[in-house]
């Protein structure tokens, strides 16, 4: 079983890919931060990490850049509301995986998020 990070400030969007993950088999830790993620990533193993590309305390860039300097190979997957894909994709840029935009359909969540924990390569845009 693979675990997820999930690093949002909404507590809907955290509670609601909690359960779409936890219903397909994956074992899921919550974030609210960039600064909480840090500190469950240094006690708990992650498998994956689901990141809100704009929080407070610490933005999903800065957050991406510490876990691919301490953290190389765990993939970084940015969520994004429509008018900030650019940003998103500099995020690929600077290391992340892949972004899915909100509102998300789930199952692209869940493939996307499924691909990334079997190291493949992000399924294609549909």
């Amino acid at each position: 079983m693979s675990t997820v990070l999930v690093v949002d400030d909404e507590k809907v969007i955290r509670e609601g890919c909690s359960r779409a993950l936890s219903r397909a088999g994956f074992h899921v830790l919550l974030a609210c931060n960039g600064k909480e993620a840090l500190d469950v990533l240094a006690s708990t193993p992650v498998d994956v990490i689901l990141c809100d590309l704009k929080m407070p305390v610490m933005s999903a860039v800065e957050l991406l850049l510490q876990v691919s300097a301490d953290h190389p190979s765990l993939p970084f997957i940015i969520i994004t509301g429509h008018g900030t894909i650019s940003d998103a994709v500099e995020c690929m840029r600077k290391g992340a995986y892949d972004f899915v935009t909100k509102p998300f359909r789930v199952e692209v969540l869940l493939r996307t998020v499924d691909c990334a924990a079997r190291g493949l390569p992000p399924p294609p845009k549909v």
